[in-house]
């Protein structure tokens, strides 16, 4: 079988040319050469692929069908999240994406990182130095709020202190007030 391949561009065809004449100028084929034309040919494919494609054809709506396409859900944690935010009256950005990406990859509550942060900071209003948790106030810092998510989510899973408890053990752990977990499983409530 033979299929003939029309490159329309005179720069892609000279270029084509160009490089098939050098090859073929030599009077040793070497593999390297070998190995260029078999590229040039898949290339000439991919081409010939792409501009297939992309082409139109007339074709009669009665045998047009069309393609499923399976629609993904939104995540409804963002919206409840962000209602959360917005009823503390939490500054933007909020986060969301980056506080759902460490619960889900530390496998922790995802409220729990933005109600320690309203809890502590009023989602970092009194925030200073991009630590919006309270984790250790004073003497700790994070270059950014997104790496001060992932370091506190770290910690509440995978730290020693906190590592195998429960939700109000960990919280009792953050901040051995006797009110702190109730306050803060309140205010994760508030994002049902």
């Amino acid at each position: 079988m033979l299929v003939t391949i029309r490159v329309k561009s005179p720069e892609a065809a000279r270029c084509l040319i160009a490089v098939e004449g050098l090859l073929r100028s030599t009077r040793r084929w070497s593999k390297l050469a070998t190995l260029c034309l078999c590229a040039r040919s898949a290339g000439i494919a991919a081409a010939g692929l792409v501009l297939c494609a992309t082409s139109t054809v007339d074709v009669p709506v009665s045998l047009v069908k069309p393609i499923p396409v399976a629609a993904s859900k939104p995540d409804p944690r963002i919206v409840r999240l962000g209602k959360l935010f917005r009823s503390y009256n939490c500054p933007e950005p909020h986060h969301i994406p980056e506080y759902l990406s460490a619960a889900d990859g530390y496998g922790l509550d995802y409220r729990l990182l933005p109600a320690v942060s309203i809890r502590e900071t009023l989602c970092g209003i009194a925030e200073k130095q991009n630590n919006r948790w309270g984790y250790h106030p004073g003497r700790q810092s994070f270059p950014s709020i997104e790496a001060g998510i992932d370091f506190v989510a770290r910690q509440l899973a995978q730290n020693p202190l906190y590592k195998g408890k429960t939700l109000q053990e960990k919280l009792f752990t953050y901040n051995p007030r006797l009110a702190y977990p109730g306050e803060v499983e309140q205010i994760m409530r508030r994002a049902d």
